[in-house]
């Protein structure tokens, strides 16, 4: 059975990835993307959103431009892992089709009430968006079939604290929204992300198939991988690159691949150093007994990185010449 999706991102360079492979899928149906600020701003990522639909032909899919900044906060961008224009300096070609006239949030809502349980969101950003949703319209959180977010950190450290994701940390209070809306949520946070490393030997699949949307990403995905280099102030060569966002992907499609357990999480929104942090009990003994998460722990993180670059090797048919 084909699942429906809508794609809330701010492509960045693993949205890209995880989007491409989401297309190159035919268990899954994109019916929209959604733009979120996040890795850049909400014009940039529009902006990429129409121009990596572009590449990959799919101009078929419409886009809805959303929230610029989180609820109440200010917006942190994450330009030193994906660069000014989110493709790590890369161009993409102009787009052909502009941007869909309504806003990324009431299109959530509207699409989820005409098809009630049929559509997941694919949260692969700062989730306000999908907040912004469940308040105009709370009894969404009954008719989306579940939301697969990119973020938490349950046994591992945080990518924007010690203790949170980026995703969640950008707009704390969003996802508290989100996830005390009563909605099925499915957490793919970093302790299933760092254990994805699509390797060179991956990478080489895809290069030799030289697809336009392949070429593209492998040269977007290299600015990626020296960043995470220099932030880890190593001097060592990384043989692979990761792309936080394709395992949320990779688990609609797969979910025999990850370990799941089930648990009450919470999001931490006062805490000064703390904010965003996925606070997480299984057992309930503080007073939470009934569950509101599915968190992935664990994940065949190689199967996953080779069926990615299978499918991404098939994302259209041989392509000679520049990917512009």
């Amino acid at each position: 059975m084909v699942e429906r999706v809508i794609i809330d991102t701010d492509p960045g360079v693993d949205d890209l990835a995880a989007i491409y492979l989401a297309l190159a899928s035919p268990e899954l149906r994109v019916e929209a993307l959604t733009t979120v600020y996040g890795n850049i701003e909400v014009e940039t990522a529009t902006h990429n959103a129409l121009s990596l639909l572009e590449l990959a032909g799919r101009t078929d899919i419409p886009v809805y431009r959303g929230a610029s900044k989180p609820l109440i906060r200010q917006p942190y961008f994450a330009k030193h892992i994906h660069g000014n224009n989110g493709f790590g300096g890369v161009e993409a070609p102009s787009p052909t089709v502009s941007e869909a006239k309504e806003f990324a949030a009431m299109e959530i809502v509207r699409r989820c009430n005409e098809a009630p349980n049929e559509i997941t969101i694919l949260a692969l950003g700062p989730v306000t968006n999908v907040a912004l949703a469940l308040s105009i319209d709370p009894s969404l959180a009954e008719k989306v079939k579940r939301i697969i977010v990119m973020g938490g950190a349950v046994r591992v450290a945080g990518n924007y604290s010690p203790v949170a994701s980026f995703n969640l940390a950008s707009d704390p209070e969003a996802a508290r929204v989100m996830y005390e809306s009563g909605a099925p949520i499915v957490q793919v946070g970093l302790d299933v992300c760092t254990k994805v490393r699509i390797s060179q030997e991956n990478l080489e699949r895809i290069r030799v198939t030289n697809t336009r949307p392949g070429a593209f990403l492998l040269e977007a995905a290299e600015f990626r991988r020296k960043a995470y280099i220099a932030a880890k102030q190593s001097s060592e060569t990384e043989t692979g690159v990761y792309f936080n966002d394709v395992p949320a992907v990779a688990y609609a499609l797969w979910p025999e691949l990850f370990e799941v357990q089930s648990a009450f999480v919470s999001i931490e929104t006062a805490g000064e150093r703390t904010a965003g942090q996925t606070v997480v009990e299984f057992t309930g003994q503080w007073g939470h007994s009934e569950h509101n998460t599915s968190i992935l722990m664990d994940v065949d993180g190689e199967s996953v990185a080779k069926r990615f670059a299978e499918r991404i090797s098939t994302l259209e048919t041989q392509y000679v010449g520049p990917y512009k």
